[in-house]
């Protein structure tokens, strides 16, 4: 694989307008330029196994405008610290969205478009500036027990795998904020997350900004029914101040309950409450043939040996 065939993406002329917006110009004569350095970021991502020299090398091997010796690896490191981080963000915010035409399998749910939201960590160079920007883990005795870490979130499409919007933060940050900062990029979308997501702000975040939630939810998070559906599924109240009674600040949800293959109990929360128009097995099926940002998918629906049996607390 060579980096030409990014190019057709990430364009030239998108680059360079992205590099005239965030006012980098090559000043420094015999400098690395700025647009060598924005492919050089990308590359390193494509062929992270491999070092500086080896990454330049697929450069210029890639784009012919940008053939010539390959430059010292310190000239790297002063080249991306010209560039920043601010270039590269924009041009994946102008390239990130939904791609799916409509009607494509695995990629709407009665009308709605299918997004999944999901995070994961990412090692990043031992330093004390890495450490204090972005902390790490930490071993019984309070000594760092690893690399730092960044702690990435995403919003992606999960028929087609596009990323829609996606969120840095440190590794003690928690993947909630992120999440939280994503919802305006998920309106008319039903957004399916994992169970350390569920929470009032997220839920009248993605809410308030047209979107459709279904979460996997623990055991204490609205486990009491105000009423019962005539589906099994029951709503409950998600409150700010745990769950002892209701609060004022809470949000109302529908809790769908069930097994698959007779094994624990999955709860589901979702603000879908009519069970005529979005059946609780179907929304069973939605949740695991969803795929993380990170993981491979699995459609339920090709393993028809598996079973799912919804729980009715009426």
């Amino acid at each position: 694989m060579r980096l030409g065939l990014i190019t057709q993406w990430v364009t030239p002329e998108l680059v360079d307008e992205v590099l005239s917006e965030c006012r980098k110009r090559d000043r420094r004569p015999g400098a690395l330029p700025a647009m060598f350095m924005v492919y050089f970021t990308l590359a390193l991502a494509l062929f992270h196994q491999d070092s500086y020299d080896d990454v330049a090398e697929q450069l210029v091997c890639g784009i012919h405008e940008l053939s010539g010796c390959i430059p010292h690896k310190a000239s790297f490191t002063r080249a991306r610290e010209r560039l920043g981080p601010e270039v590269v963000e924009r041009i994946f915010h102008r390239l990130a969205g939904p791609r799916a035409p409509v009607g494509l399998a695995g990629s709407f749910y009665r009308g709605m478009r299918l997004a999944a939201v999901d995070g994961f960590l990412l090692d990043v160079p031992d330093n004390e500036a890495n450490r204090r920007a972005f902390g790490g883990p930490k071993d019984s005795s309070g000594k760092p027990g690893g690399f730092p870490q960044v702690r990435v979130v995403t919003l992606t499409e999960t028929g087609t795998r596009s990323s829609i919007d996606a969120r840095v933060g440190g590794y003690n940050s928690g993947e909630r904020d992120p999440a939280v900062a994503m919802a305006a990029s998920a309106s008319g979308m039903l957004v399916i997350m994992d169970r350390g997501f569920p929470g009032v702000e997220l839920w009248k975040a993605y809410t308030g900004a047209g979107a459709h939630l279904l979460l996997r939810a623990r055991s204490c998070v609205a486990r009491r029914p105000v009423r019962h559906l005539p589906d099994g599924t029951y709503l409950a109240r998600m409150n700010l101040a745990g769950q002892k009674g209701a609060h004022p600040g809470g949000v109302l949800v529908r809790v769908i309950e069930y097994r698959v293959d007779g094994g624990e109990v999955i709860r589901l929360l979702t603000d879908l409450f009519d069970h005529d128009a979005y059946p609780a097995r179907e929304l069973a099926v939605l949740y695991h043939e969803r795929w993380g940002a990170t993981r491979s998918r699995t459609r339920l629906s090709e393993l028809p040996d598996r079973r799912i049996d919804l729980m009715s607390t009426a």
